[in-house]
């Protein structure tokens, strides 16, 4: 399976959801982290299934949260980007 690593800005992102869904309702953070490990599963093992959003970018939807992870693939490493949260703004790319 390809390895993955996570940039700092999507690890705050992905800090900043746990943290708000725990808040809205106990366990729901851990949930939410349990999505996100099954979505990047499905990235590392299926990492073109996703079509290109840009030359370099791709983005996978979570199944059961209203966000998605940004990622690129380097030779055989994916780069997770952001993990974003498509009911602020849809449209915006990560940097």
């Amino acid at each position: 399976m390809i390895q993955f690593r996570i940039l700092s800005e999507a690890l705050q992102d992905l800090a900043n959801a746990v943290q708000y869904y725990e808040t809205e309702c106990p366990g729901l953070g851990a949930d939410f982290l349990s999505e996100y490990e099954r979505t990047i599963s499905r990235i590392r093992h299926f990492p073109e299934a996703w079509s290109p959003i840009n030359a370099n970018l791709r983005r996978c939807l979570l199944r059961r949260f209203p966000y998605a992870v940004f990622y690129s693939k380097e030779g055989n490493m994916i780069v997770i980007s952001a993990v974003s949260d498509l009911r602020r703004d849809p449209e915006k790319l990560p940097q």
